[in-house]
């Protein structure tokens, strides 16, 4: 239904799998262009938002205020995230109730997961589709077995957007 492949039994013997990408990106003046009326079931998925301190979309507003389309609004709370908080594999201060909230306004510091999800709330608080992805990033080259060996320090988490037409 959302186009991810995940692994439910959460085996832990090693499996492989192949993919076909299509790296082909719209330019960002494309999707700067793109519309923003959104099908509802895009909408229903992708604009639900958890309990969040409400102090969230003020700030996503604030930090967009000046940006005038749905990419614009994007790279501004990107930037602004990048701007203001800090990266730690051991962050301090994250209350498991709020993690958002706390990451926002009080430890100003984590890992991926709390800047991905800070941002794909801010961006849904807002009226834009997006979503949080978990996956691996490419790993270490094998010259011998030539593949790639991807450990769990390869973890990544990002943000997704979804722009009309684009997906």
């Amino acid at each position: 239904q959302t186009e991810s492949l995940h692994n439910p039994g959460h085996g832990f013997t090693p499996f492989s799998y192949e993919v076909l990408s299509d790296i082909g990106l719209p330019s960002p003046d494309e999707l700067r262009r793109a519309e923003s009326e959104y099908p509802s079931e895009i909408q229903r998925i992708y604009l639900a938002l958890p309990e969040t301190d409400p102090r969230v979309a003020g700030l996503a507003k604030q930090v967009t205020a000046s940006a005038a389309t749905n990419y614009d609004r994007a790279l501004a709370v990107e930037a602004y995230l990048r701007a203001n908080f800090t990266y730690s594999l051991d962050p301090v201060g994250i209350e498991p109730g709020d993690p958002i909230g706390t990451f926002l306004f009080k430890a100003r510091t984590g890992y991926c997961e709390y800047f991905a999800a800070a941002m794909a709330v801010m961006l849904r608080t807002q009226g834009i589709p997006a979503r949080l992805v978990n996956g691996f990033q490419t790993g270490t080259y094998n010259r011998v077995g030539k593949d790639f060996i991807v450990r769990g320090r390869d973890a990544h988490s990002w943000v997704e957007v979804h722009f009309p037409n684009y997906g």
